[in-house]
Formats: structure tokens, C-alpha cells, sequence
């Protein structure tokens, strides 16, 4: 046997032996009980799963001096792991548009154990309770029916006024029974030094923040909701304030129509010179599904506004708003939405603006 053939003979022969051992190792691997003590036994076993969020918009300003163009939106990737019947993993981090920068937020990050519906607790950055937008729709624009969030649901970085976010221990859980009743309570750190700041390494004072939601979703009134919650803070900005927030929310969602309204009340105390800054903020959303065969296009109007003291530091010193939106929603697939809206804003002391907007909405 020439040499070259007797060399491919035992290359091919030493492959072959390789495969062998290594199937049998699988095996018993496989057939093996995992050793927990391992550090790196069970390293990319996890039941990792990644969602994508993502948008694009057309402007377009009716208004003399404005520019139209394109808006690259959120990408938003929205990560969790099962770890287990009980443990789970979530984590949020977005890529958003800062001018025409990019800028990167850890919008989420919690470790939750859930022992049934009636109890979990999470521990870590999660979205707080004490408003329902944020806790209904999150980050991703696709799963909104409008293309913008309410004045009074912008997220602290936007700029919004209320606290979204929230650092410590949430508790939440559904109860038995026809009453539908729900519940969430939080303890963790307040809110910075300024308005956008969340406190996500350390707390800049001793007093934490408390956050309760309570609500009901009766058997007898299907699709309807009612929610109560408080939020109390003391908030280390240049002179110390009290915070006090109430919100009430409500939304009936059944067949095609989807209602859904809030207010709350924000009330900063400064104890030092004895004044008490008070802002309130509402929204009325009414949606309703054309009974179009194959075709999900839902056209909806979104009324809102706030009621600013004007002259409050922290919150940026905010101007009275309202506004109004009209518009329409069609789901192309389950996993692309067009949207198109016309809006018009009215802030305090400037003259009114409207605009025209459509978006690309995707779940990916």
C-alpha cells in the first residue's frame, strides 16, 4: 500500500475513534445527574430568550419655520430566563436617539420569585406601579395603540415628571375571587438629585421610597379594571422635599373597544420655606376595532394634559400642557403595526403646534 493512501487510512481511522469518544462522553453526560458545584458545568444552559422592540417615524410639521424627517426610534431589547419553576431573570436595555446621538439605558434589570399569582417579589430597577402606562405597555411603541406615550408617562430621560422607575423591592400579586383583586407594594431608593436621575447604585439619603397599588378586576365586569396608588418620597434636591402622589386609573378593554384613562396628583413640600408645589396630569385613551374581515385597523383619540405650578425647580420649572390626538392603528401581522397621527399641543405662554406623524412599529 503506497504511503500517501496508508496515511489517509490511519488519519481517517483516528477521526473515527475521536467521533466514538465523543459520542459516548455525550452520553454520559447526558445519562449523568448535573454536579451543582461546578461553576461552569451549567454555564449557556439557562433558557435565555431575547425579544426586539424597534420603531421608525415620518414627521411632518404643518407650521412655518419647522422641519420635516425621519425619526429613528428605540431599539429596545427585552431579555428573560426561566431559571426555574419559581426564579426568573428580566432585563430591558434600550438604545435610544439623544439628538442625533445614540444613547444606551438599562432600563430594567430584576430577579423575581414567583411562588404563585398571588405572590412574586422582584428585586432590582423595574418600572414602578404607581402609574398603569408604564406597567401595561413598558418601553417597546409597538405595543401601545398610539405612537407617543401620554405628558404624564414619559419616562424621567424624556423629560417626564413622574417617578417611573423604581430601585429595590417590589412585591405584587393577583388574589382568588370575583372581586379580581390586585396589589403591589415596593421599598427601595427615591428618587436623585435631579429630575432624571435614578438611583440605581446608591441611595443620596436614608429615607426610601414606598409605593402601593391597589386594584380590583370583577368577574361580573369583564374587561373592566379600577386601580388606586400612592407614592411617597423625601428627595435630596437642593433643599429637602416631601413627596406626595395619588394617581387613580381605570380602562375597560372587551371585544373592540379599549378605554382607558388616569390622574394623578404630585405634591412636593418645601418644609424649609414652607411651600407646597402641586402638579396634576390626566389622559382619556378610547380605541375601538373596525369589523373590517382580516384586516385589525383601529382608529383611537388621546386627550391629556397637565397642570404645572410653573415655578418648581426640580420638575424643570414645567409650563401648563394639553393636547390632543387622532389617529389610527393597523396590524399589518402580528408582529408589524402602521400607525398615523395627527396631534396638537398647547404649552402655557407658547402659541399652539400641531403635527403629523407615522410610524413603523415592529416586535421582533
Amino acid at each position: 500500500m503506497p504511503r500517501r493512501v496508508r496515511l489517509i487510512a490511519v488519519v481517517l481511522l483516528a477521526a473515527i475513534q475521536v467521533s466514538w469518544v465523543h459520542r459516548a462522553a455525550l452520553a454520559a453526560d447526558s445519562d449523568a445527574p448535573e454536579d451543582m458545584t461546578s461553576t461552569t458545568m451549567n454555564i449557556g444552559k439557562t433558557p435565555f430568550q431575547v425579544q426586539g422592540f424597534g420603531n421608525v417615524d415620518w414627521i411632518v410639521s404643518p407650521y412655518k419655520g419647522q422641519q420635516s424627517g425621519w425619526e429613528n426610534g428605540a431599539f429596545d431589547l427585552f431579555i428573560t430566563s426561566h431559571l426555574d419553576e419559581h426564579w426568573s431573570v428580566l432585563s430591558e436595555l434600550v438604545f435610544e436617539p439623544s439628538g442625533n446621538e445614540i444613547s444606551t439605558d438599562l432600563e430594567r434589570f430584576e430577579f423575581v420569585y414567583e411562588y404563585s399569582d398571588a405572590f412574586k417579589i422582584a428585586a432590582g430597577r423595574v418600572h414602578n406601579p404607581f402609574l398603569q402606562w408604564p406597567i401595561t405597555y413598558h418601553h417597546g411603541l409597538f405595543m401601545q395603540i398610539p405612537i407617543q406615550r401620554p405628558i404624564m408617562a414619559r419616562w424621567e430621560d424624556e423629560p417626564g415628571l413622574w417617578p417611573m422607575h423604581f430601585v429595590g423591592l417590589l412585591a405584587q400579586g393577583r388574589l382568588f375571587g370575583a372581586l379580581g383583586l390586585n396589589y403591589a407594594f415596593g421599598v427601595g431608593n427615591g428618587r436623585g438629585t435631579s429630575l432624571e436621575v435614578v438611583q440605581v447604585g446608591s441611595d443620596a439619603n436614608n429615607n426610601k421610597a414606598i409605593t402601593a397599588s391597589l386594584g380590583v378586576s370583577p368577574d361580573a365586569l369583564q374587561g373592566f379594571e379600577v386601580h388606586g396608588s400612592t407614592y411617597v418620597d423625601r428627595i435630596p434636591a437642593d433643599t429637602t422635599l416631601e413627596e406626595n402622589d395619588y394617581a387613580v386609573s381605570s380602562s375597560f378593554v372587551r371585544g373592540p373597544v379599549d378605554l382607558r384613562g388616569e390622574w394623578s396628583q404630585m405634591q412636593h413640600k418645601d418644609q424649609a420655606h414652607s411651600i407646597t408645589y402641586t402638579t396634576q396630569g390626566w389622559y382619556v385613551l378610547g380605541a375601538y376595532r373596525l369589523p373590517i374581515h382580516g384586516v385589525t385597523l383601529r382608529p383611537y383619540v388621546l386627550v391629556e394634559g397637565i397642570n404645572a405650578p410653573g415655578d418648581e425647580t426640580f420638575l424643570g420649572n414645567p409650563a401648563d400642557e394639553t393636547a390632543w390626538a387622532a389617529g389610527g392603528r393597523w396590524d399589518v401581522s402580528r408582529w408589524v403595526a402602521l400607525k398615523a397621527q395627527y396631534r396638537s399641543d398647547k404649552i402655557e405662554g407658547i402659541e399652539r403646534t400641531g403635527e403629523v406623524r407615522a410610524q413603523l412599529a415592529v416586535n421582533f
